[in-house]
Protein backbone atom coordinates (compact mmCIF):
# COMPACT_ATOMS: atom_id res chain seq x y z
CA UNK A 1 0.00 0.00 0.00
CA UNK A 2 2.70 2.77 -1.18
CA UNK A 3 1.18 5.72 -0.28
CA UNK A 4 -0.66 5.43 2.28
CA UNK A 5 1.99 5.29 5.01
CA UNK A 6 1.68 7.72 7.87
CA UNK A 7 4.30 9.24 9.52
CA UNK A 8 4.27 9.54 13.37
CA UNK A 9 3.89 13.40 12.83
CA UNK A 10 0.61 12.85 10.63
CA UNK A 11 -0.24 10.38 13.16
CA UNK A 12 -0.25 12.90 15.98
CA UNK A 13 -1.96 15.52 14.17
CA UNK A 14 -4.72 12.77 13.06
CA UNK A 15 -5.41 12.45 16.54
CA UNK A 16 -5.85 16.11 17.13
CA UNK A 17 -7.74 16.69 14.27
CA UNK A 18 -10.14 14.23 14.67
CA UNK A 19 -11.34 16.20 18.66
CA UNK A 20 -13.30 18.80 16.33
CA UNK A 21 -16.31 20.59 16.79
CA UNK A 22 -18.92 19.82 14.59
CA UNK A 23 -18.23 22.99 12.82
CA UNK A 24 -14.68 21.60 12.13
CA UNK A 25 -12.98 23.92 14.37
CA UNK A 26 -10.33 22.20 16.40
CA UNK A 27 -9.88 22.02 20.12
CA UNK A 28 -6.77 20.91 22.08
CA UNK A 29 -7.16 18.92 25.65
CA UNK A 30 -5.66 19.45 27.90
CA UNK A 31 -3.17 16.62 28.63
CA UNK A 32 -1.82 17.76 24.64
CA UNK A 33 0.79 19.70 23.73
CA UNK A 34 -0.06 22.78 21.61
CA UNK A 35 3.23 21.76 19.65
CA UNK A 36 0.98 19.59 17.75
CA UNK A 37 -1.64 22.27 16.71
CA UNK A 38 1.07 24.34 15.51
CA UNK A 39 3.01 21.76 13.29
CA UNK A 40 -0.41 20.96 11.69
CA UNK A 41 -1.13 24.74 11.04
CA UNK A 42 2.48 25.02 9.58
CA UNK A 43 1.82 21.93 7.25
CA UNK A 44 -1.43 22.96 6.40
CA UNK A 45 -3.88 20.06 7.86
CA UNK A 46 -5.36 23.25 10.22
CA UNK A 47 -5.60 27.04 9.24
CA UNK A 48 -4.81 29.52 11.24
CA UNK A 49 -8.88 29.95 12.85
CA UNK A 50 -8.13 26.38 14.10
CA UNK A 51 -10.41 24.95 11.16
CA UNK A 52 -10.12 21.40 9.23
CA UNK A 53 -8.49 22.37 6.08
CA UNK A 54 -9.23 19.81 3.12
CA UNK A 55 -5.55 18.57 3.23
CA UNK A 56 -6.65 17.45 7.01
CA UNK A 57 -9.95 15.74 6.11
CA UNK A 58 -7.52 13.90 3.10
CA UNK A 59 -5.45 12.73 5.97
CA UNK A 60 -8.07 11.78 8.04
CA UNK A 61 -9.59 9.69 5.37
CA UNK A 62 -6.13 8.05 4.23
CA UNK A 63 -5.06 7.10 8.44
CA UNK A 64 -8.71 5.55 8.68
CA UNK A 65 -7.71 2.98 6.01
CA UNK A 66 -4.27 2.16 7.66
CA UNK A 67 -4.77 -0.38 10.70
CA UNK A 68 -3.55 1.07 13.60
CA UNK A 69 -2.38 4.62 12.51
CA UNK A 70 -4.99 6.55 14.84
CA UNK A 71 -5.58 4.52 17.60
CA UNK A 72 -5.75 5.94 21.01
Amino acid sequence: MQGNAVTSTESAIAQLINRRYGDGVVYVPRERSKQVLQTAIAEGYVSSEGFVTRKGRALLARTASVPNSVGE
